[in-house]
């Protein structure tokens, strides 16, 4: 924020500094990201108006007739049913924010009651005493007379040797518009030592009697250190603002609802995610469920294979009987075996071929017990024949191995 005094040159305070510029040369302080400025206006005129406090449109009434349409009005209560108004001409409230840009402009407020605030947080106001502050701004000498709330408009003076002239004058003028008072007693206070050996030299006051401030800029302090509820703006400037105000209630309630929409567009989107998981999920369910299904239908099937396995008697020689009975009388049988595999399983296996080579291969028959049986194409002694092989269930109380073997006869089927 930066602070300014506004008047024919412009006294300022920011970050980098404080000083005295002409008007022309308000863009060498007002620079980098922080132009915001809060104002001081010098030339005011005030009024005591009395107005009913409790009757608003009557108080306004009477407090805008107050003054010319040339002035703009604040005002401010300062007793029971009587106010202080201060008025700013109107071309004067145009030329600030022309020089300073309405967007900068945080707060336009009267000079005395920038400097009323510096006294009060001095604590230099007395109600018993009216304050004469003599403000040196070099060039000029503003004088200003405060009793409490009220204060008087600044009077421009020149640092020369009729200061105290000056100030006596002040002094009378005042006492001639307050005459119901019955005795008022001044206290000067400065924030110059030069104006204040000037009053002392002439005589109107001892050195004890005269307060001196150090500080150069005291309005520009209270300025920066108080709260005001003022603020100058013209009629158009005034429709400005309460049309930004609009637009941004129609912004914040068009955020709300793009808020709403958003956080409904959110739960629905959660909701949906929720359902696309639980869908799937539940997918995975019926897909384990079926897996499961079809594990424990296998199981069963091994189980029951298991059951049956227990639980058939076979009877490996029936098996050896019905195979011999069945072979062609052109195959010679080289061997039959069954032997006894890892797993609990008997395997048959027997070996033929045709003895006579001219001869075609007979057809062979299975018997009804071989019907699984497996049968490939071989050569033995360089003679066509066959291999069968059967698995078969292990017989209850049956031999480990059974090995039936016939060597080569010339008749094709042998006993057993």
């Amino acid at each position: 924020m930066n602070y300014l005094i506004f008047d024919s040159d412009i006294y300022y305070e920011t970050k980098e500094g404080s000083g005295r510029i002409s008007r022309q040369d308000t863009g060498m302080i007002l620079t980098g990201y922080d132009k915001d400025a809060s104002i001081a206006v010098m030339d005011t005129l005030q009024k005591q108006v009395a107005a009913p406090q409790k009757d608003a449109f009557n108080r306004d009434q009477l407090i805008a007739a107050s003054f010319s349409p040339e002035y703009v009005t604040q005002s401010e209560q300062i007793g029971n049913n009587m106010f202080q108004v201060i008025a700013v001409e109107r071309t004067k409230v145009a030329e600030i924010y022309k020089c300073f840009g309405f967007e900068n402009v945080r707060r336009v407020v009267p000079y005395g009651v920038a400097l009323r605030e510096f006294l009060k947080r001095s604590g230099l106001l007395d109600s018993k005493k009216r304050i004469v502050f003599l403000d040196h701004l070099d060039p000029v000498v503003l004088l200003t007379v405060f009793h409490n709330d009220v204060f008087t408009s600044p009077r421009r003076l020149s640092l020369n040797n009729r200061i105290a002239t000056e100030v006596t004058r002040s002094q009378e003028n005042y006492r001639n518009l307050n005459k119901d008072t019955n005795e008022i007693d001044f206290l000067i206070v400065t924030n110059s030592k030069d104006i204040k050996d000037k009053i002392v030299a002439s005589g109107l006051e001892a050195d004890e009697n005269i307060v001196l401030v150090e500080n150069r800029y005291p309005a520009l302090a209270g300025l920066k250190e108080g709260k005001f509820s003022m603020h100058y703006l013209l009629p158009e400037q005034f429709i400005r603002l309460r049309r930004q105000k609009e637009m941004k209630k129609r912004f914040l309630g068009l955020g709300i609802a793009a808020g709403i929409f958003s956080a409904v567009l959110v739960i629905f989107l959660a909701a949906f995610g929720m359902n696309k998981s639980a869908g799937l999920f539940l997918r995975d369910l019926r897909l384990k469920d079926q897996s499961a299904a079809l594990k424990l239908k296998q199981a069963y099937a091994l189980k029951y294979k298991d059951i049956v396995r227990r639980r058939t008697k076979v009877n490996i020689a029936d098996f050896f009987e019905s195979f011999i009975s069945a072979v062609p009388r052109e195959y010679t049988i080289e061997s039959i075996i069954a032997k006894k595999l890892p797993d609990g399983v008997f395997r048959f296996e027997a070996v033929l071929y045709v003895a006579e080579s001219d001869l075609p291969s007979p057809e062979f028959n299975l018997p009804r017990l071989f019907r699984q049986a497996r049968i490939e194409d071989i050569l033995v002694k360089d003679n066509p024949g066959i291999r069968v092989t059967l698995d078969m269930i292990q017989t209850e109380g049956g031999e480990a191995n059974v090995d039936f073997l016939r060597k080569t006869q010339p008749q094709g089927r042998q006993g057993g």
